[in-house]
């Protein structure tokens, strides 16, 4: 199999300038498995024979290595943090010190789900408080097809159906079997191609200058090889304000404790201060 993945990562690098070798390899293995399923080959060579002959095989085969699983609401100690401690506390220091708009940025955003959900979450604090303040979300992603649907804000049943009923009537409008975002809750947030791995950048340029308040990139990290990470990582932590906070999946939580820049909120959390 490391055979074969050299040979595809070389394929790619030729074909398309992009290199597979990053991403971990276990993920790898299991993609071209899936793959080599799906399309009835019977051994390694024969799928490597079909990526280098199968223009749509080869397209096919590197969009499946873009994770693009997303749900709203997808971690509920984690939004229960936000709701009840995070983003009081942040609205509480800017209310004191008059600083300017919160600041989040979702990477990885997928189809927009994460981003949505963080604009319901503080849309219900700006109601239930009446809190005199503004945010902006910057949710970024590399597929162009995701953005394109998460900027239509438009959900299957099956997509919905676990969020509360309360933000379904208040947040959504319902069309036969689909559901669509309202205009209240689209207009906080921005979304815009961006590559994590970009060398360039430590933000998005939609952005301009980064500076976030709070940054979530949720079940991306895992995906990788370790070297990748760190850079990602420390991408993130160039991109927050001073004692920002770096929310993560589940299972990405012993990656960032790993690694210097931040230190864990509480235990059991996937979220992180920056020090």
């Amino acid at each position: 199999m490391k055979n074969l993945i050299e040979c595809i990562d070389n394929l790619y690098r030729t074909k398309y300038a992009k290199i597979i070798s990053i991403y971990d390899d276990t993920f790898l293995e299991q993609s071209i498995r899936s793959r080599m399923n799906f399309s009835n080959c019977e051994n390694y060579q024969d799928y490597f024979n079909m990526i280098n002959s199968s223009e749509s095989e080869s397209l096919t085969f590197l969009n499946s290595l873009n994770n693009s699983f997303s749900e709203f609401f997808r971690n509920p100690l984690t939004f229960a943090l936000l709701e009840q401690h995070l983003i009081p506390m942040l609205l509480q220091t800017k209310d004191n010190y008059q600083t300017d708009d919160l600041r989040i940025w979702s990477a990885g955003c997928a189809i927009g789900q994460e981003p949505y959900s963080l604009a319901i979450l503080l849309e219900d604090i700006f109601q239930e408080n009446k809190n005199n303040f503004s945010y902006r979300i910057f949710a970024t992603d590399i597929s162009i097809n995701e953005l394109s649907s998460a900027i239509s804000g438009i959900y299957e049943y099956n997509s919905v159906k676990n969020i509360k009923l309360s933000h379904i009537n208040n947040y959504f409008s319902r069309k036969n079997d689909s559901y669509k975002i309202s205009d209240n809750i689209k207009k906080h947030v921005d979304f815009s191609y961006y590559d994590l791995l970009d060398t360039e950048s430590s933000a998005p340029p939609a952005s301009i200058y980064g500076d976030f308040d709070l940054v979530i990139c949720s079940n991306v990290l895992f995906y990788y090889k370790p070297e990748i990470q760190k850079f990602i990582v420390s991408k993130i932590r160039r991109s927050l304000k001073p004692n920002g906070y770096f929310i993560t999946g589940e299972a990405e939580t012993a990656i960032v404790k790993s690694l210097k820049g931040f230190k864990q909120y509480v235990p059991m959390a996937p979220i992180f201060v920056k020090t």
